[in-house]
């Protein structure tokens, strides 16, 4: 399997390792329970102990709200080192792995995830947040700096090469990573929502990257990712027992930018994740406008009606794609992320039908 790229004065060859007995779909399976089975496992008393310790918050999007335990992201942060760590420390075992990528990776979530947790405690500015996020790229460059290919549908490809490679290395995939991770962050503060759009954006591009035979390792990450965001899921969907908090959305969508780096499906993840271009946009609309003030401040405030459905405030419809929605028709918040994720499941099928073509 080609796993790197290693340079000798202005040459370049890709350097190909063994493989072992574990072949690129058992490892992936084994990933994905390892973190999965973490998840599960490790959620439980760490709710307890936020509870304990007072890290609650309030369940804003209900007429009852209740106490939330926060920081459910700790348990994804573990679980998907954790499950990476066992999985290649079996196959260098069977001799059939390069460590580099792995420890990319998961420094990668480590890193976005410290940021995250800075500004779950002390609210970091969006555009701090940002620039921060998009150093949490640097391991990637580290272990994997050197021509690089895009894959597109049709067979066919954006090769970076001679000096192009740092273009994409040094401007590109910063913007990726910082991208993917703020991307998955705009978009959470309903119940299941963050869990439900990663749990998704990670299952189309490892079928995606099953379908196309990419490098193991990018498998084997997006593997883990899917078994913490489902762990997750399961208990942050509706009524959630923890919010998963910027720690776990920055870490995850951090660890999902440098997964699909690592596989060359860049143009597949943004089509998977299209609806998040909407969040964008409306950032840099109403940011050039001097107006995120009132929009940040309105996003966190639904009008929430007595039968229990939401509605955007005043003039907010367009603030986000969820207030869009609710501005078309009101609803519950089980119904609007249900709503939302099918928007995600769509894009999905989308990249899926161009990643075989």
């Amino acid at each position: 399997m080609d796993v790197a790229v290693s340079s000798s004065g202005s040459e370049y060859e890709l350097v190909t390792l063994p493989t072992g007995d574990l072949s690129d779909g058992l490892g992936a399976f084994l990933a994905l329970g390892l973190s999965l089975g973490l998840v599960l496992l490790l959620m439980p008393p760490l709710i307890r102990k936020m509870r304990a310790g007072g890290m609650v918050g309030e369940d804003v999007n209900k007429v009852r709200k209740t106490p939330v335990a926060e920081l459910g992201g700790i348990a994804a942060l573990f679980a998907f080192s954790i499950s990476l760590s066992l999985v290649v420390g079996l196959q260098k075992l069977l001799g059939s792995v390069a460590e580099p990528p792995f420890l990319a990776a998961i420094s990668v979530f480590f890193m976005a995830s410290m940021i995250g947790l800075i500004d779950d405690i002390s609210n970091l500015k969006q555009r701090l947040k940002a620039v921060a996020v998009a150093f949490a790229a640097l391991p990637l460059m580290l272990v994997h700096l050197g021509p690089e290919i895009i894959d597109l549908p049709f067979g066919f490809q954006v090769n970076f090469s001679a000096g192009a490679y740092l273009l994409y290395w040094l401007i590109l995939v910063p913007i990726g990573v910082t991208g993917v991770a703020n991307a998955m962050n705009m978009s959470a503060g309903y119940n299941g929502l963050e869990s439900g759009q990663i749990a998704i954006v990670s299952s189309t591009l490892l079928a995606i990257g099953v379908l196309r035979g990419v490098p193991d390792f990018a498998l084997l990450i997006l593997a883990s990712l899917l078994g913490c965001s489902l762990g997750l899921y399961y208990f942050n969907r509706y009524p959630a027992r923890v919010f998963i908090g910027d720690i776990g959305t920055l870490g995850l969508g951090a660890a999902l930018g440098a997964g699909v780096i690592l596989g060359h499906l860049e143009f597949y993840g943004v089509v998977a994740i299209l609806p998040a271009f909407y969040e964008a946009g409306a950032t840099l609309y109403y940011g050039l406008r001097k107006e995120n003030g009132n929009r940040k401040l309105a996003c966190k405030n639904p009008i929430i009606q007595p039968d229990g459905t939401l509605r955007p405030p005043e003039g907010a419809g367009r603030y986000t794609l969820a207030y869009w929605i609710l501005a078309k028709r009101p609803m519950t918040e089980k119904s609007l992320v249900r709503t939302l994720l099918a928007f995600y499941a769509v894009s999905g099928a989308i990249a899926i039908v161009l990643g075989v073509m």
